[in-house]
């Protein structure tokens, strides 16, 4: 039986350049300002495919939403993206006053 590694075949198929340097730098800072944990369901709530982890999934919504810009400065982008981030994701009642 042959052994598939599936991430050196999909490495294969992958442009070079799909996630920039800016989209890493501002994934990288939004998921430790947030402790994004490693799992799958980040992907549900950033519209992105199902099949990307926590840590994909931040990087290619992201890159998305860097694409979309015609041009950006980066600082100017981070705090959008972070506001943005904070309005898709669910809000517990951790912390506040009275239950939901």
């Amino acid at each position: 039986m042959k052994i598939i590694n599936y991430e050196e075949l999909f490495g294969e198929f992958k442009p070079d350049g799909a996630i920039s340097e800016d989209a890493n730098a501002i994934a990288n800072a939004l998921m430790r300002e947030l402790y994004v944990s490693s799992g799958h369901n980040l992907a549900r709530f950033l519209g992105v495919k199902r099949c990307f982890d926590n840590d994909m999934a931040m990087r290619v919504w992201v890159q998305n939403r860097l694409d979309a810009q015609n041009g950006y400065f980066l600082e100017d982008m981070s705090s959008k993206l972070q506001s943005e981030l904070y309005e898709l994701l669910p809000h517990s009642s951790y912390g506040s006053y009275g239950s939901y």
